[in-house]
């Protein structure tokens, strides 16, 4: 730092201001590097801000065009139905079927209730030991007691459920609350019946084969099981009915267009593919029409704020990208030009933008439709969009179907044995030619003839021992036992196989499944993998001798499974399991193809739609590695050098004053050195004998 008393110092001896003098040749020194530093960092922080600006207006774009490519965009349904007490639509979704559909209500879905003897208090003991919940068709006498023949027929492929009772739980509450915390779909509830006291209520889930049956184990040296006492109160089976059923399980009846079926529930979604019905009571005969259509006028208005949203959108940007004219201070005219009109990078996005507005969408060859202008949608001389709406109006009716495939991604296929599951961001548009050199399948096990002691129909297991072992896709089961019990058919046998198997801990755990079908043509079970591939395998690892005989699983390995291969356009892809993925770097990349066990050849046809495709620009422009992300940190990186500029010149000037300031010292002293050598010979001339001078 210079000290003020040399800053002072300035000048004293020469008369002249050189402190002031030297703060303007500072000034004129910094002038021209500062106003470069100024210059750019306005710039830099203009394009910042207008390239924020162009990224909002880009998002509010991006979400316009993805109106259009989600379904409830285009493919929106509208209802109209008959007012009814017994049927009423709940939910619409996109992809069900436009149509007439008539239904009539015969029986509404109920829930088996039963229900135990009276309790002096909720807090009285119930007793000690395993409830056993099972499901399937119970049925009572007039008493509601089960029947002791043929009274329970048990759904196999549905999981037993355990309730213990100890001292922990040992009350009527604890039983309640225990059932509930389980959440297996039994409701449990104390009700006091106002004449004998508190009596527990067990609900099932509504439905015919939902009903329930309970046995009991109790806890002890010598447990009754059956009785009215201790927990024995609460069973419900073919031996002994403790408790009463009040109410029995039934499926809703209705009826589609003269159909007849039946749901378990009163809340229906799949009789009619997207389409959710909730059955209120019956009303036998009536008929219910419920007439279901594509909402052309939604589907137009978002067509419509989409054009809007595009000028908005341009709108937006033109102070950034633009010029106008404006009065500045001085009253005059001036043309203002924004920071992005002439940004390389700002004027690429924006004419990629265009491009994609005025081409054709790719993908859509065989359609009616390929680009916004084939609809009336026009661009005009300013950029801006404008609809026809006669040719708009005229397209929806003639193929509103095309118009909904310009927009929305759409995907074909000329053989429904290989079609496209997925896509992704690499993915081309455009047609692929897909052959099949080996088809997936599954691995399976075909078991001997069935002998021994089988006979169908009601073929009684009893006696037997029907345990075995199986290895699924690599994965061992530990033993399964197949449960005695007289079985209908051999279709009911196999079932029980299939719920053996798919209930092992070790093979759901891994996530394998079968499924157990019997093949009357060789008189035989056949086990298949639910897994294609090269590892989808079944192998039965151990066998007891009468499941051996009987139903002719024998220890043995079943046939491997087969990977799909193929090619795409041509090149060879890469086969898991029954999906055929093009290879790395060609345009199908990203494509998931699923390929059926029958499938010899195919043309596929991918589409993102126009919305699809402008979405996809979009998001390479606004992604957090995207063009404009890139643009600001390469700006932001800008502004940081212009900092370490700022600075320098700072030091420079700094030194460079300092420099003036001992310049202007130095003069000072050699005038003050000057001025006193003045002095000295004033007063010797003045004693010289000739120059004296004479008073």
């Amino acid at each position: 730092m210079i000290d003020n008393n040399i800053i002072q110092s300035i000048g004293a001896g020469s008369g002249i201001d050189t402190s002031n003098l030297t703060k303007q040749l500072t000034e004129i020194e910094r002038a021209a590097p500062q106003n470069r530093i100024d210059t750019k960092r306005d710039k830099a922080e203009t394009q910042i801000s207008d390239y924020g600006l162009m990224s909002n207006a880009m998002a509010t774009l991006q979400d316009a065009a993805n109106v259009l490519s989600e379904p409830e965009g285009l493919f929106s349904k509208s209802a109209s139905f008959t007012q009814s007490n017994a049927l009423v639509p709940v939910e619409l979704d996109t992809e069900v079927q436009p149509g007439t559909y008539t239904f009539t209500v015969e029986a509404i879905a109920s829930s088996q209730s039963l229900t135990s003897a009276s309790f002096a208090a909720p807090t009285d003991a119930v007793g000690e030991g395993v409830l056993t919940f099972r499901f399937g068709n119970a049925t009572v006498d007039g008493a509601g007691a089960m029947l002791a023949l043929d009274g329970f027929s048990q759904d196999l492929e549905a999981d037993e459920v355990d309730i213990t009772i100890d001292s922990n739980n040992n009350s009527l509450e604890g039983l309640r609350d225990t059932i509930n915390e389980a959440d297996f779909g039994v409701q449990a509830s104390i009700v006091n019946d106002g004449l004998n006291g508190y009596v527990l209520q067990i609900t099932a889930e509504s439905g015919a084969n939902n009903e329930i049956e309970i046995s009991v184990a109790e806890a002890g040296g010598s447990p009754t099981d059956n009785d009215n006492t201790g927990l024995s109160r609460f069973t419900f089976n073919e031996t002994a009915s403790q408790l009463i059923q009040k109410q029995g399980g039934q499926d809703a009846e209705l009826s589609i267009n003269g159909l007849t079926v039946y749901r378990e529930s009163n809340t229906i979604d799949d009789i009619v593919e997207g389409l959710k019905l909730d059955i209120l009571e019956p009303d036998p005969g009536t008929p219910i029409t419920i007439t279901i259509t594509d909402d052309k006028a939604f589907a137009e208005q978002n067509i419509r704020d989409f054009v809007e949203a595009y000028n908005l959108f341009l709108e937006a940007i033109e102070p950034a990208i633009g010029t106008k004219e404006q009065e500045n201070e001085d009253g005059d005219n001036e043309r203002v030009i924004g920071s992005l009109a002439n940004d390389a990078l700002a004027k690429s996005m924006l004419s990629q933008i265009r491009s994609v507005i005025g081409s054709a969408t790719p993908g859509l060859a065989d359609s009616r439709y390929t680009s916004l202008g084939a609809i009336g949608i026009r661009t005009e001389l300013d950029g801006t969009m404008s609809i026809d709406d006669k040719s708009l109006s005229e397209a929806f009716e003639k193929d509103f179907e095309a118009v909904q495939k310009l927009f929305a991604p759409n995907v074909t296929t000329s053989d429904n044995d290989i079609y496209i599951n997925s896509y992704n961001d690499y993915t081309s548009a455009g047609e692929y030619d897909i052959e099949v050199t080996t088809a997936p399948s599954k691995g399976n096990y075909e078991g001997g003839t069935l002998g021994g002691i089988t006979a169908f129909p009601d073929f009684d297991t009893s006696g037997q021992v029907y345990e075995f072992s199986i290895a699924v896709n690599g994965t061992a089961s530990g033993i399964i036992t197949i449960a005695e019990a007289s079985y209908a058919d051999q279709d009911a046998l196999a079932a029980a196989i299939q719920a053996g198997i798919n209930n092992d801990s070790n093979i759901s755990d891994d996530g394998a499944s079968v499924s157990v079908s019997y093949n009357s043509d060789n008189n035989r079970f056949d086990i298949v993998s639910n897994k294609y591939g090269s590892s989808s395998q079944v192998t039965v690892l151990t066998a007891h001798t009468d499941i051996e005989t009987d139903l002719g699983l024998a220890v043995a390995a079943g046939t491997a499974g087969t990977t799909v291969a193929g090619t795409v356009n041509g090149t060879a892809g890469f086969g898991s399991s029954n999906v055929l993925l093009p290879a790395i770097g060609q345009p199908g990349e990203g494509l998931a193809l699923i390929v059926g066990e029958s499938a010899t050849s195919a043309t596929v046809n991918f589409s993102r739609g126009f919305a699809g495709e402008l979405d996809a620009l979009l998001e390479e422009f606004l992604g957090g590695n995207g063009l404009i992300a890139t643009r600001e940190t390469s700006l932001e990186d800008s502004l940081d050098k212009l900092d370490d500029d700022q600075k320098k010149l700072d030091r420079r000037m700094s030194s460079y004053e300092e420099r003036l300031i001992n310049q202007f010292i130095a003069m000072e002293r050699i005038l003050a050195s000057l001025n006193t050598s003045g002095s000295f010979l004033e007063n010797l001339i003045d004693t010289l004998p000739f120059t004296a001078s004479r008073d």
